[in-house]
């Protein structure tokens, strides 16, 4: 049986492969079903992507199980474990190989064929599967004048301070250079405060909120990226950079050393053992960890200092998936500081392969609890509905359809085939109403890049019934919404809020974390099960109930006393009493 492996950025007939006779085709990214439809018919052959074969949150729960086997086993000398802080990373390939086992079990035959269209990290997962070298169709992504090509392309689509900020996170993750420059920078607290980390300006935001609810108190901000310091800051947090509490890194190469050992005999003797993590080693999955060991211990060290010189009582993060964030809170909890977790998104389906480091969950209603509860496992004494604020008011008198745009390149989607079914027709909407179409950017996307795709689609004068916006605040974006569309995006949360109603391409959900569920069953947003739904939006407006029963779901504001507790002054009594 031959089996064509497609690069999630190329067409099935972009290439020589397309003049071969292909069994099946497989897409490494993803697309709609009416997509691959369209191919099948155009190519002849069953075409599919990897991940229809996502089985919910079984898939992820697979994923667990595989990181589990190989917790506790990479201890340093404080005894946190490296395999869990770094393994986080691979999540998704780990997810891909999952789907890589459903997909040999569905072809079920015992001669197949692989061949590739490029090489990719997916592939070479595949071929561990399947057992069986893939033959490749273009050259290698190793040559060194195609890489340099590609990032002098991907380049063009940046902002200069983005730029910047990729060379450091590259060349500068152990805060060795920043750390000349930024001594001066450390804060010296006298008052009491809570540690506030941040990598993200959505973490900033999210931690800041809660912080605001607290004005007596003092909050530290420290930001491991430059893209995570807020444009303003309330009179009640101090912040400084991660770098300014960076140590040199002399002061830890003897145990990077000692862990580097560690992570070879770790990952000789699991590969040995368990025939996933064979797999795994076997497509370079985790050539990143030596160096990750390196980088992460002189993080660790940094954020020791931060606590050894400042007066803190514990730690509020907002994304524990990335360890830069979560040593602080891991550190927390083992120093027995409070240790609190608050998602800065709408919710964290991530808890179903990470281990919960904190004492406490701050969630923003009942929606987020009963996720973390029923899909995540989370303890009910744990989790506290405790929302910053007040709930944002509803927004009356917005003309826009407005699309929150998201980085689908990132996890492989096919951002050209998204654009292709959902922008035209929320053009026709808003020809056939009188209104205007608004595609917000996520601040990963690039403006440059998107405009250029939206004008392939509609033309180069797309200006006259598109606007491209990004920069702006979302409040900002949903006060002109009339309604607002989405694939999978928390914003529509956001919206809910604001009753402003809001549609998620429930066709596109490939994700498997069942958000959308979670959505629809709060009244948060209303599923579109197919493209052509899109039509139907200015009934489905003028349908749309006026619940106060939706907002109250999403949104329990915090009590500021016992918000207080929590974060300053609560003992372990108190936070066993945390419940939704």
């Amino acid at each position: 049986m031959k089996v064509l492996l497609l690069h999630p950025g190329i067409a099935p007939w972009d290439g020589c492969w397309a003049h071969e006779t292909w069994d099946l085709v497989v897409d490494l990214g993803y697309a709609s079903r009416d997509t691959y439809d369209e191919w099948s018919r155009k190519l002849g052959t069953r075409v599919l992507s990897i991940h229809e074969y996502v089985r919910g949150v079984e898939s992820y729960r697979w994923v667990n199980e595989f990181f589990e086997l190989g917790r506790g086993k990479l201890l340093d000398r404080m005894g946190l474990d490296w395999w869990e802080l770094l393994s986080m990373e691979s999540y998704q390939d780990l997810h891909v190989l999952y789907l890589c086992r459903i997909l040999r079990s569905d072809i079920n035959s015992t001669g197949v064929e692989l061949g590739a269209s490029n090489p990719h990290r997916l592939v070479r997962i595949a071929e561990q599967v399947f057992g069986t070298r893939a033959h490749y169709y273009k050259p290698g992504t190793g040559n060194t004048s195609r890489r340099l090509i590609r990032a002098l392309r991907s380049a063009r689509n940046l902002r200069s301070e983005q730029i910047l900020e990729i060379a450091f996170d590259k060349w500068d993750a152990g805060l060795k250079v920043r750390r000349r420059w930024s001594k001066h920078k450390q804060v010296h607290l006298e008052d009491e405060a809570v540690l506030l980390p941040s990598a993200y300006s959505n973490v900033t935001r999210s931690v800041l909120a809660y912080a605001a609810q607290l004005p007596e108190r003092r909050f530290l901000l420290v930001t491991t990226r430059s893209s995570a310091v807020p444009t303003q800051l309330p009179s009640n947090v101090s912040i400084a950079p991660l770098a300014a509490y960076a140590v040199s890194a002399d002061a830890v190469e003897d145990e990077v050393a000692e862990l580097r050992k560690g992570w070879e005999s770790f990952l000789s003797t699991m590969a040995c053992e368990q025939e996933e993590y064979k797999y795994a080693a076997n497509a370079h999955l985790w050539d990143y960890v030596p160096a990750h060991l390196e980088q992460g211990v002189q993080i660790r060290e940094a954020w020791r200092q931060v606590m050894d010189a400042e007066p803190l009582s514990g730690v509020l993060c907002g994304d524990d998936l990335n360890y830069h964030t979560r040593l602080p809170l891991v550190l927390a909890q083992r120093s027995h500081l409070r240790a609190i977790y608050c998602s800065h998104g709408a919710l964290d389906g991530c808890f179903l392969f990470k281990q919960p480091f904190a004492n406490c969950f701050l969630v923003k209603g009942k929606m987020e609890a009963d996720y973390l509860l029923h899909i995540a496992g989370i303890s009910r004494e744990k989790i506290l509905s405790a929302a910053p604020g007040q709930r944002p008011a509803a927004v009356r008198g917005g003309d826009a359809i407005v699309f929150f745009s998201q980085p689908f390149e990132v996890v492989n989607g096919r951002t050209d085939s998204i654009y292709q079914e959902v922008l035209p027709r929320l053009c026709s909407v808003a020809m056939r109403t009188g209104r205007k179409v608004i595609v917000k950017l996520h601040p990963f996307e690039s403006k440059r890049a998107r405009q250029k795709l939206v004008g392939s689609i509609l033309g180069q004068n797309f200006e006259d019934v598109v606007e491209i916006v990004d920069g702006q605040p979302p409040e900002q974006v949903m006060s002109l919404a009339w309604c607002g569309v989405t694939v999978d995006s928390s914003v529509a949360v956001e919206c809910a809020l604001r009753k402003i109603p809001f549609f998620v391409c429930g066709w596109l959900d490939f994700a498997g974390m069942e958000y959308l569920r979670q959505y629809a069953q709060a009244g948060a947003a209303r599923v579109l099960s197919s493209p052509n739904e899109i039509m139907r939006i200015p009934e489905m407006v003028a349908e749309h109930p006026d619940d106060e029963l939706v907002p109250n779901r999403l949104w329990q504001p915090a009590n500021s006393s016992q918000l207080d507790e929590i974060l300053f002054g609560a003992k372990q009594a108190s936070l066993d009493r945390c419940a939704c």
